[in-house]
């Protein structure tokens, strides 16, 4: 077969790029970075920029932050004047006579503004083991006082109260150190009433009777209805005793007694009075 093949019509053949890469040779590839492409692909356009962060406004944290510190320094200012007035006014219901210190809790918040009006809305007063001027007898005491009104605001001032209630509890074991029977032990008897106890005198037996306000001063505890040696031997029974009520604190008044498992409860009140009355 011969070699000879005729040369097509037309010209000679097409020849392949200059760059193409599939000759094998050296030729380059074209990615874009040939002469003059960057020039061709940005004349005429500004170059892209990052675009800019906005900052943000700090002052609302900065506000926020400033608040905060405010209301902390007000609080323990708060707290701090709330304390110091508490113990002044401790020391103005111990002045009436009482044996210790009481425990004073002013309700409310915030302290300041009603220290600023010289109007405190309700303070809460409690004593335990507490004995009044010329009385030997300890009792336990809770009380609230509603609208005390301060004179001044200097540690000396003087404070009148609107109204304030509260409750005594003479324990039976301070009462019973008042009956001249010895080795008598008192417990409540609710089965015969709110105001029933019941002395027990060991193996003599025992003897109930009564608790009952004589007066705003004075409680009689009379006893009757003994029951073994005591009702042979007349022990204790048919006779009545009579407790002087210890001065209470803040002018407090008792109205009625009561008996509990504790002991004599006597609740009082009192209106238009001073803490140190």
């Amino acid at each position: 077969m011969s070699e000879y093949q005729p040369r097509p019509q037309g010209g000679w053949p097409a020849q392949p790029p200059a760059n193409d890469s599939s000759q094998g040779g050296h030729g380059q590839a074209d990615f874009g970075y040939g002469p003059g492409s960057y020039e061709q692909a940005t004349y005429g356009q500004q170059a892209p920029t990052a675009p800019r962060r906005r900052r943000r406004k700090r002052w609302p944290v900065v506000l926020a932050v400033l608040v905060v510190l405010i209301l902390a320094i007000l609080g323990i200012g708060d707290q701090v004047a709330k304390a110091a007035a508490q113990n002044a006014i401790a020391t103005k219901i111990q002045s009436s006579g009482l044996s210790a210190k009481p425990s004073v809790s002013i309700e409310g918040w915030p302290f300041l503004t009603q220290l600023a009006a010289k109007d405190i809305k309700v303070i809460d007063i409690s004593g335990n083991n507490e004995t009044a001027s010329g009385s030997k007898v300890a009792f336990n005491f809770t009380a609230k006082a509603t609208g005390v009104h301060l004179s001044s605001l200097s540690s000396s001032a003087s404070a009148t109260v609107d109204n304030i209630n509260g409750q005594a509890v003479l324990p039976f074991s301070s009462v019973a150190t008042l009956l001249p029977v010895s080795g008598i032990t008192l417990s409540p008897d609710p089965a015969k009433g709110p105001n029933a106890v019941t002395a027990d005198l060991g193996i003599a037996g025992s003897v109930t009777g009564t608790v009952q306000l004589s007066g705003p001063t004075k409680i009689v505890v009379s006893l009757n209805g003994a029951t073994g040696l005591a009702s042979i031997l007349g022990s204790a029974s048919g006779q009545s005793y009579t407790i002087d009520i210890p001065k209470l604190p803040a002018g407090l008044v008792v109205r009625s007694v009561s008996v509990n498992s504790q002991g004599i409860v006597a609740t009082a009140s009192a209106s238009n009075t001073t803490l140190s009355q």
